[in-house]
């Protein structure tokens, strides 16, 4: 008979490099004297009834599926934890109507990497790195005209509006280009000054460098797709760092394949790692790396902190500081704040 449980800690064969994340919330919560189970995958957990009738916290990573079903099987259910940024795997509007709180790991030091590594793309495609990378291999002749560009009096647009579209905002106003953003939710109240929010087709058409950093949902289609793909200018640039599932990446070889767009950088895809069939792998002027292009030692080692950080202050019934579905948090402190999760040391000394 399997002993109850407050936490599970839901790894994946997939995402090995996130189990020093999830080792250190354990050590953490051995430690606490909470009860917990590190189970090898989410599976484990769904397939266990004793351990949902019990678990009250969650922790995973960002395409781990939890859906409705899932959380109508654990009653005591009070927060899921993303130990990444990402949540689409995690149904949010489920989650809120059933007062469960999702937090994520949206460090500054990770979506401050990610921003960097926007703008680092962003000029390794104006500017032909990879183009005057292998004109060097080969001892290739200057051309005329050369095909690297300056990045400032370009159009940049930025599909999304988070931490990390914020972020990259920031770093690009020195740089001296037109911004553009369009955001699913409207106009935003927190929208600067020197950017202006657009509709999505209108941003497509006018920018010379598109960025999409959109958070993904579960369930939801692409973002950006054949259809918007097509607005764009022949000399425009198209980079994805959100999730592969918000952009239609065969549209973009397609794309590629047929010079509708000059070139294109891509760190997520639909399936991870990227197929070796995939089409993308023979198209011209791409950059492709492997989910991790903004990925740093200072954003990892931040991630750790921030599981325990999240895990301890649902279990406290307080609300953590990086929530992604903000529109629970009345709901859930309503049922739950400032009701402790009681450790396996205080039922052991009562």
């Amino acid at each position: 008979m399997p002993y109850p449980i407050d936490v599970a800690v839901c790894a994946s064969s997939t995402w090995p490099h996130l189990d020093p994340i999830f080792n250190g919330l354990c050590d953490w919560l051995a430690a606490h004297g909470y009860r917990y189970r590190q189970l090898a995958s989410h599976q484990d957990l769904l397939s266990n009834a004793a351990l949902l009738q019990d678990v009250q916290v969650v922790v995973g990573y960002g395409s781990m599926p939890i859906n409705a079903d899932f959380m109508q099987a654990a009653p005591k259910l009070r927060g899921v934890v993303s130990c990444v940024s990402g949540t689409e795997g995690i149904d949010l509007e489920a989650a809120t109507q059933r007062s469960v709180l999702v937090a994520h790991a949206c460090t500054s030091e990770n979506f401050r990497g990610m921003a960097e590594s926007a703008v680092l793309l962003m000029l390794h495609l104006v500017h032909d790195l990879d183009g005057t990378r292998e004109a060097m291999r080969r001892n290739m002749p200057r051309p005329h005209p050369l095909r690297a560009q300056s990045l400032v009096g370009k159009t940049v647009g930025l599909v999304g509006w988070g931490r990390i579209s914020a972020m990259t905002a920031a770093l690009l106003q020195g740089w001296g280009v037109q911004l553009l953003v369009y955001s699913r939710r409207g106009t935003p109240a927190d929208l600067p000054p020197y950017a202006r929010s657009v509709q999505l087709d209108e941003l497509m058409a006018a920018s010379d460098v598109v960025c999409v950093l959109a958070g993904a949902e579960a369930g939801a289609p692409p973002i950006v797709g054949r259809a918007q793909l097509s607005c764009m200018k022949p000399s425009a640039y198209f980079m994805n760092l959100s999730r592969g599932s918000t952009v239609d990446e065969l549209a973009v070889a397609e794309a590629l394949q047929t010079g509708r767009m000059a070139g294109a950088a891509l760190d997520v895809f639909a399936v991870e790692p990227l197929r070796k069939d995939s089409p993308l792998w023979q198209c011209p002027n791409l950059i492709l790396t492997p989910h991790r292009v903004g990925h740093t030692r200072e954003a990892d080692e931040s991630l750790i902190p921030a599981a325990i950080a999240n895990v301890q202050a649902l279990l406290q019934g307080k609300l953590p500081t990086m929530i992604r579905n903000p529109q629970v948090v009345q709901a859930w402190l309503h049922r739950w704040q400032d009701q402790p999760v009681v450790t396996y040391q205080e039922t052991s000394q009562a």
